[in-house]
């Protein structure tokens, strides 16, 4: 790891920004490609940017935004690709550490997709583990829309309070392999 970070530094001393070194697709000077994908969104409560929208009137303005290619295979023995865009797909469960401030309070999960029209689903679950060997599904869901990139919001009945000390939560894709993976952003009130 070191070498690569290592390795990209001096590329750019020695190119200058001539040669821009990409950290990531989808930034400004990316390719083509990469740039102008257009979502459909399903409306949901933390579309307005005040959260004025938020459950119960609760004031929410804090989210965390996960690109489907930080989330990490559940099992070594699963592939996992990734197509483009930040997004990826898998033969099985992808995973994320969810690391949100001690106390806040978890509103819902808004799924970010690509479905190419196969009849196929991203499942979402946000899972709590004490530490027992037991854990908790907190929130489960499907997409539901069939072609292209899309987005929707998944809401929590109840809020679920952030607590660093006695348990982790995590954030989880499962795309079956068709069905592209590009992101999850959590809605949170701090």
């Amino acid at each position: 790891m070191n070498k690569t970070i290592s390795g990209i530094a001096v590329a750019a001393m020695l190119f200058g920004p001539a040669s821009p070194v990409f950290a990531s697709d989808g930034i400004s000077g990316a390719p083509a490609s990469a740039q102008g994908i257009n979502y459909h969104h399903m409306p949901g409560p933390d579309m307005a940017a005040d959260g004025s929208l938020a459950p119960n009137g609760v004031v929410a303005n804090g989210y965390l935004f996960l690109a489907g290619s930080a989330f990490t295979p559940r099992t070594s023995t699963q592939t996992v690709t990734y197509p483009s865009s930040g997004c990826s797909n898998s033969s099985a469960a992808l995973t994320t550490s969810l690391e949100l401030p001690q106390g806040a309070s978890i509103l819902g999960v808004r799924l970010f997709y690509y479905n190419s029209g196969t009849p196929s689903d991203v499942g979402l679950f946000l899972t709590t583990y004490p530490g027992d060997g037991s854990s908790i599904d907190q929130l489960t869901g499907n997409s539901t829309l069939n072609t292209g990139y899309s987005s929707e919001y998944f809401n929590l009945a109840v809020p679920v309070v952030v607590d660093n000390i006695s348990r982790a939560h995590v954030l989880t894709g499962v795309t079956g392999g068709v069905t592209r993976l590009c992101g999850m952003r959590v809605f949170y009130s701090p």
